[in-house]
């Protein structure tokens, strides 16, 4: 084992190991992703109890293997449970979607801290019980840029037209651009349409710094528009279906 480091980490996966371990996965402010093995977290009265439960903000104390894959975790002390996300099921289902985007997008130890500030930014607001729509919304534009695919929001793909309040525009799931009325006219099927205002804002969402993205408020057709045009996105860019969606706008109707 390689000497005992720590950072601060958050659950996004946990499963049992056995019939006393536990197969961990946490996103670190120090490393990023990173599975590890809790030795004897199911009997443990003290170390691990009530603190590897999903979404919790945990000080982590780990050691990596010299040979292997996964690390061991020495100690958890617990920094916040975001208890509310497991009493409400809206909450429950925005970090659920937010938790799977993770895991499909970010490979073992690839440190991003500003992948840990977003993640870290959007359970503490669903926790705080803010729009959790909005949030989902915050979160993956933010995400998407963060992991090299940032969505282009700014002119026309085809004839380079800077977006104005007056245009009509589409999404192209499939380039991550948007196009005009003129161009989308000459058919493309991967499209899906963003008026001028839901533009507007999710431009003001790249730009704007952490700690002001919670005043943002969308209306209810930026949030449908929002939410569809990410849907689509994520789906394209990952080759696979995104399991919790169903049940975030089942509770998000």
């Amino acid at each position: 084992m390689t000497p005992e480091k720590e950072t601060a980490a958050i659950v996004l996966d946990c499963r049992d190991q056995g019939e006393s371990d536990k197969i961990v996965t946490f996103f670190c402010q120090q490393v990023g992703r990173l599975s590890g093995i809790a030795k004897g977290a199911k009997r443990s009265k003290q170390r691990f109890v009530n603190k590897l439960e999903l979404f919790s903000s945990l000080h982590l104390t780990y050691s990596l293997p010299r040979h292997g894959s996964l690390a061991f975790i020495v100690a958890a002390e617990l920094q916040s449970s975001f208890l509310n996300l497991r009493k409400n099921i809206a909450l429950y289902n925005a970090a659920t979607v937010i938790r799977e985007f993770m895991l499909i997008g970010i490979s073992e130890k690839e440190r991003d801290d500003r992948i840990f500030e977003i993640l870290f930014w959007a359970l503490q607001s669903l926790d705080e019980k803010r729009p959790h729509l909005s949030i989902v919304v915050i979160f993956l534009i933010r995400f998407f840029e963060y992991i090299g695919y940032r969505p282009d929001l700014s002119h026309c793909l085809h004839c380079s037209r800077p977006v104005s309040a007056q245009g009509r525009y589409g999404f192209n799931y499939t380039t991550g651009c948007l196009i005009c009325a003129a161009c989308s006219s000459q058919g493309f099927q991967t499209i899906i349409p963003l008026s001028p205002g839901t533009i507007k804002l999710l431009t003001t969402v790249q730009h704007q710094p952490l700690d002001r993205l919670h005043r943002l408020q969308f209306s209810t057709l930026a949030l449908e528009e929002s939410l569809n045009m990410l849907h689509r996105f994520g789906r394209q860019l990952f080759q696979r279906d995104i399991h919790s969606w169903e049940a975030l706008r089942r509770e998000g109707k």
